[in-house]
């Protein structure tokens, strides 16, 4: 392989140039009489190559620290051999900020090289060389600024059928922590094989049995890194990147393949409903174990409603206290927003980074994870408004009609699922954590300005009531100004309501 200005340099496992320095040892952060690899050579301490008598037939892994028995799958799907080319690859960035642009910054320049099948080949060079661009760019993840030739055995590259047939294992290790690391590996066999019978074989290769009961969020930080490599094993993927060189010496595994020139088709594993049913499943067992968006918001909303339902008690009966009323009814539909908002704005960007490993490594489609995602939010959706109106309804002695308490929490759950849906919107908007906690609350500024409550409509300009956003508002906000000033007992006559609006 050769680069311009990237300075990039590449070894192969076949010739073992760099693994076999015997000035630095400690090149790949492994003692060399440890390392062995899936080729007919590997390396001993001394730096010295030493033949074996067949390929692939041996592989390392190591489980506490001790060296065990290499293990040959030979149940996994077979698939296509896979040779990797680019051509005078180049990719370069504007400079400077949005608004001032200085021109652009080449990051690679005229790179190429091949990699073969049956090949274990590192990137190496100094910071700032281009390494993650370029892997990146491998792995499909990157394509505006990029110029050059990507082969694939010979033939121009079909992005979507190269992410099915390839997956990148980045540094970090994106994982659910509120999944234990079996439940995680069923999830990957069943959206990628449609079947789970492989996954104990491969959780016992890579020394994962003993805490395949455990919560990745306990996991120490090499059964994560196995764990990441495991859910990507599952499918055997002839082309498998790598972010860190250390963890390709910890996990080389013997694998059958066989050699054809054909490509994979692009079409997912499972059907759509069949990724709708286990994102569904996996998400809700998620949400039910998250103590911060469920256990905390189902206590709050049973506190607050307590609280509330105290501070407002007993007005619903009493005329002189209409306008305190109307105040209990619009802190509801305000709390009841918050509530459903800022749950979903503080924890979907955490899951931002696990979401796009999955969907570009081409695990499931982006509908099924949208409608999986909002529907199993649903339910707590749909219980928390419940829980809070019941507590509520009752303790201010609001009218005791079956007809008004459901109106009362149908306006409260359509309420809740809207700002559900809001703050999904933000969060996959935003581009960290703290854009999100910002954003979330401005947007439902507009909401609550042109809700009716602050500003009667008559005064409200008429190029503003033409925007079709705050049409919908003021729609929404005379609906729910009429609700407010029904649901009283009838003590106060209509004429009588409306003067005071």
């Amino acid at each position: 392989m050769s680069g311009g200005e990237s300075k990039l340099s590449a070894f192969g496992v076949a010739t073992l140039a760099a693994l076999c320095d015997s000035h630095n040892p400690q090149i790949l952060g492994l003692e060399l009489d440890s390392v062995s690899v899936d080729d007919p050579v590997v390396c001993n301490g001394n730096g010295q190559i030493q033949h074996q008598d067949s390929a692939m037939t041996t592989h390392l892994k190591k489980t506490n620290n001790q060296m065990v028995k290499p293990h040959r799958f030979n149940h996994l799907p077979k698939r296509p051999a896979v040779d990797l080319e680019f051509k005078d690859l180049s990719y370069s960035v504007q400079k400077g900020p949005r608004w001032r642009r200085t021109g652009f910054k080449a990051l690679l320049k005229s790179v190429s090289g091949k990699f073969c099948s049956r090949e274990l080949v590192g990137i190496m060079g100094p910071s700032g060389a281009g390494k993650s661009t370029l892997m990146n760019i491998l792995a499909g993840y990157r394509e505006t600024g990029m110029k050059g030739q990507i082969l694939v055995n010979g033939k121009p590259r079909d992005l979507r059928k190269f992410r099915k047939m390839s997956c990148y294992i980045m540094q970090d290790d994106m994982l659910l922590p509120h999944l234990t690391a079996r439940e995680a590996m069923m999830v990957s066999a069943n959206l990628k094989l449609n079947e789970t019978m492989h996954v104990a074989e491969i959780m016992s290769a890579l020394g994962l049995l003993d805490c395949a009961h455990t919560r990745t969020s306990a996991l120490s930080g090499g059964q994560c890194k196995r764990l990441a490599i495991a859910l990507e094993l599952v499918n055997n993927p002839p082309v498998i990147a790598f972010s860190s060189l250390h963890v390709v010496c910890l996990f080389l595994i013997t694998i059958e393949t066989y050699h054809s020139g054909n490509y994979l088709d692009h079409t997912f594993a499972t059907s759509t409903l069949k990724q709708f049913y286990i994102l569904f499943k996996r998400t809700f067992i998620t949400i039910c174990r998250d103590q911060v968006l469920t256990h905390l918001r189902i206590i709050s909303h049973i506190l607050v409603g307590v609280v509330t339902g105290l501070l407002y008690l007993k007005i619903g009966n009493d005329a002189n206290k209409v306008l305190n009323n109307t105040g209990f009814l619009f802190f509801s539909m305000l709390f009841l927003m918050f509530g459903a908002l800022m749950p979903t704005v503080l924890t979907f960007p955490l899951e931002m980074p696990v979401f796009l490993r999955e969907h570009l490594n081409y695990w499931y489609s982006l509908k099924a994870y949208c409608l999986a995602k909002t529907m199993a939010d649903i339910p707590f959706q749909v219980l928390c408004p419940v829980l809070y109106c019941t507590i509520v309804y009752w303790m201010t002695e609001q009218p005791p009609e079956a007809a008004r308490f459901l109106l009362f929490i149908a306006l409260s759950i359509c309420t809740s699922l809207v700002a559900q849906s809001l703050g999904l919107l933000v969060g996959a908007a935003s581009t960290s954590l703290q854009v999100a906690t910002f954003i979330g609350p401005v947007t439902s500024v507009p909401v609550l300005l042109f809700s009716g409550f602050f500003v009667t409509f008559d005064t409200i300009p008429k190029y503003l009531q033409m925007s079709p956003t705050l049409t919908l508002n003021i729609t929404l906000g005379r609906q729910t100004r009429h609700m407010v000033f029904h649901v009283d007992f009838g003590l106060l006559n209509w004429h009588f309501i409306s003067s005071v609006s």
